[in-house]
């Protein structure tokens, strides 16, 4: 409400200085200058009746309802700018459905111009999944609004689009709903490209999974013939793994774009900490690890968390030349007044190389800037999933600290 209001004293403001009135402009600048330092809401209730009061006095009944005509019909010609301008359909139904607004947007996106379409029911003509629409009346009736909803509605060709909807029901002060207005985006070229990327990310694993065991049974039958220390089978096993890693790498890409925000779940990070921590130092009796780590430790995170931790630690010992590498893991509780639960990961290594160290702080990977590796990208994706930060800094030993920080549950 306080939105609107600035924008309609806005327009009456400028109505007054473009017909001359320049005393009553003043008075509402002052009376508006005035109010504005009150609460938001009690300015919203209250502001209009002020100006009415202000136009009364300053202007004759001819001239006051002159420049609120003006100034309604300028705040209307923006809004019409607005809602034929967005590169998205806007359709304004009645209390029955029927069709009453159609935009640019929505006659570019179904085939159907305005005249065509007005006064057809929205839900007959244009839906192609009644079951998901069936319910929008009902839930904008009781005063609900809708956010983001996915449904599939067809175009005049025939041809059926992925949409995605907004809407909101329109209130009527005296009868109450009075009807709704829908925003609807197509997403039909972006629900294809991730269904084809999920089909090809599928096959490719499938296939190489099976390509490399294939590999590896027979380079297991090579190596039986050779001495044990052969440089070339030493190398060969390694560049296999380093596939396997991988295709491990792409499924958790997939899991992660197919359940981004379904797999984001309330964790212990003290628990998983303890966990990884425990595998790291089996797979690497060589290393030295320290931790400190709070009994519990609630948090929001990804499910595939644990992964992102795994490559983290191992990239902390295996890139580090040192006979005995360190790695010192630290989960610090939040004070009060922060959100966010920290894990830092430090190690006595080299240190974390620049393209390396620009995966953390950059937003997208260029041919010209890209990391050895998935693992780092994979790291931040998971972990900003869940609206979490990813970071790194200079580590006490010398070598790098990744900082990770994940939000604490709300607490109702």
């Amino acid at each position: 409400m306080g939105g609107h209001t600035d924008q309609l004293i806005g327009a009456l403001f400028r109505v007054l200085a473009d017909e001359g009135h320049g005393d009553a402009q003043q008075l509402l600048l002052e009376t508006y200058q005035r109010k504005a330092m009150d609460d938001r809401e009690e300015l919203a209730q209250n502001l209009f009746v002020d100006c009415l009061t202000v136009l009364n006095e300053r202007l004759d009944a001819e001239d006051e309802a002159d420049v609120l005509t003006t100034a309604i019909q300028y705040l209307g010609n923006r809004l019409t700018t607005v809602i034929e301008a967005v590169p998205i359909a806007i359709v304004v139904v009645d209390t029955d459905g029927a069709i009453q607004l159609w935009n640019d947007g929505a006659a570019r996106m179904f085939g159907w111009s305005e005249a065509e379409m007005h006064n057809r029911q929205y839900p007959v003509c244009l839906t192609a999944t009644p079951e998901i629409t069936d319910s929008f009346g009902d839930r904008l009736r009781s005063g609900e609004s809708l956010a983001g909803i996915e449904a599939q509605h067809r175009h005049r060709n025939g041809s059926v689009l992925d949409v995605r909807i907004w809407a909101a029901p329109l209130q009527d002060t005296d009868a109450g709903f009075s009807g709704a207005t829908f925003a609807i985006s197509d997403i039909t070229a972006q629900k294809q490209r991730a269904q084809r990327l999920s089909v090809l990310n599928r096959v490719l694993r499938h296939n190489i999974r099976t390509d490399i065991n294939v590999i590896q049974g027979h380079l297991s039958m090579l190596a039986d013939e050779l001495p044990a220390d052969n440089r070339h089978v030493d190398v060969m096993e390694q560049r296999l793994g380093n596939i396997t890693e991988l295709s491990e790498a792409a499924r958790c890409i997939d899991q992660l774009e197919g359940d981004a925000e379904g797999g984001v779940t309330p964790i212990d990070l003290g628990a998983i900490v303890d966990e990884r921590l425990g595998r790291l130092e089996a797979d690497y009796p060589s290393a030295e690890v320290t931790a400190s780590v709070p009994e519990t430790a609630p948090a929001v995170a990804h499910d595939l968390l644990p992964y992102a931790l795994d490559n983290v630690l191992e990239n902390a010992v295996i890139h580090n030349p040192s006979s005995t590498p360190r790695v010192d893991v630290t989960v610090s509780e939040p004070t009060p007044d922060d959100d966010y639960l920290t894990l830092r990961i430090a190690d006595d290594g080299p240190g974390l190389p620049p393209a390396e160290r620009e995966v953390l702080t950059t937003d997208t990977e260029t041919p010209l800037s890209h990391s050895s590796g998935v693992g780092l990208w994979l790291t931040r994706w998971i972990v900003r999933s869940a609206d979490g930060r990813v970071g790194v800094e200079p580590s006490a030993s010398g070598g790098t600290c990744i900082v990770v920080r994940l939000l604490r549950p709300t607490v109702d």
